[in-house]
């Protein structure tokens, strides 16, 4: 892996620095994209330190932000010539009906709708790579709960109407979704597939969650997957030569293939998610790059 540039989104944290630690154990050129660069560069070090690896860089991206989205793709395309792994992982959770910078709500946006306007930007990178890039959606098994309205996607039913289980569901479901249709449509010049991580003991539902959220994961959370078993699959999707060459699959916590959900496998679906997302970002990510 030493001559491989790897991309992990939410990567000072979780389930994202866990896989960032154990990528760099292989000698990969690291880039961590996070929301708060100051921590970023802190976990950077702190790689450094444990793996003696010193190819790791930090990228401040605000995935509820178009605007710092592309500033993102624009920095590091002018600094790497090319893309060979982008780890869409970073997520979020709430209870709450909150909006992204651009109206959406924050979750669709935030776990879905950045990370295709990122890997779209970042397209002329992955295509360097002659063939053998890869792409690695971090889902959730909790896709098999989710439905794609599209009359919610920027909070239309207000808070009161509004469930933090099912718009997190939505977004992961969104995830594989956009994996399929990425493989339709890229499927020639890249690899691409999601997985889900296990249950894992993150701080994921003790950000933005509500107290009885919080309570309840804080309890749970001694009993979850640690961190640096969650990362066993998104580690696995990164670097195994046994899936170089397989493409528009879901893989589980085990590295093992799994059939997701009868919707997540819907091409008409797909198409139509993939349409309204190149609609919404389409400010932001002239055609002709892609």
């Amino acid at each position: 892996m030493e001559d491989k540039t790897i991309l992990i989104t939410g990567a000072n944290d979780g389930i994202g620095r866990a896989t960032a630690e154990r990528l760099a154990e292989y000698g990969a050129h690291l880039v961590l994209a996070c929301r708060d660069e100051v921590k970023a560069q802190h976990t950077a070090q702190a790689i450094t330190k444990k793996t003696g690896n010193h190819r790791i860089d930090t990228l401040p991206l605000d995935l509820s932000d178009f605007s710092s989205i592309r500033a993102a793709a624009d920095e590091f395309l002018a600094e790497h010539p090319k893309l060979d792994v982008l780890i869409n992982n970073a997520g979020v959770y709430t209870d709450k009906l909150e909006l992204t910078k651009e109206g959406y709500e924050l979750q669709f946006g935030v776990n879905y709708l950045g990370h295709f306007l990122l890997t779209m930007a970042l397209m002329p990178a992955i295509r360097c790579c002659r063939h053998c890039s890869r792409v690695i959606n971090v889902s959730s098994a909790q896709h098999v709960k989710g439905g794609l309205d599209f009359g919610s996607l920027r909070g239309e039913k207000g808070s009161k109407d509004y469930n933090g289980s099912k718009a997190y569901a939505q977004s992961k479901l969104a995830n594989v979704l956009f994996t399929m249709e990425l493989d339709r449509r890229f499927g020639e010049e890249l690899t691409t597939n999601c997985l889900h991580p296990g249950v894992v003991g993150t701080r994921l539902a003790n950000k933005k969650a509500g107290t009885l959220t919080r309570t309840v994961w804080s309890m749970y959370k001694p009993f979850a997957t640690p961190p640096h078993e969650g990362a066993d699959t998104s580690v696995y999707l990164a670097q195994s030569p046994e899936v170089q060459d397989v493409s528009g699959r879901y893989f589980d916590e085990n590295q093992c293939l799994r059939k997701p959900s009868s919707i997540a496998r819907n091409e008409h679906l797909a198409r139509r998610l993939w349409e309204f997302s190149e609609k919404a970002v389409s400010d932001y990510l002239p055609r002709e790059q892609y």
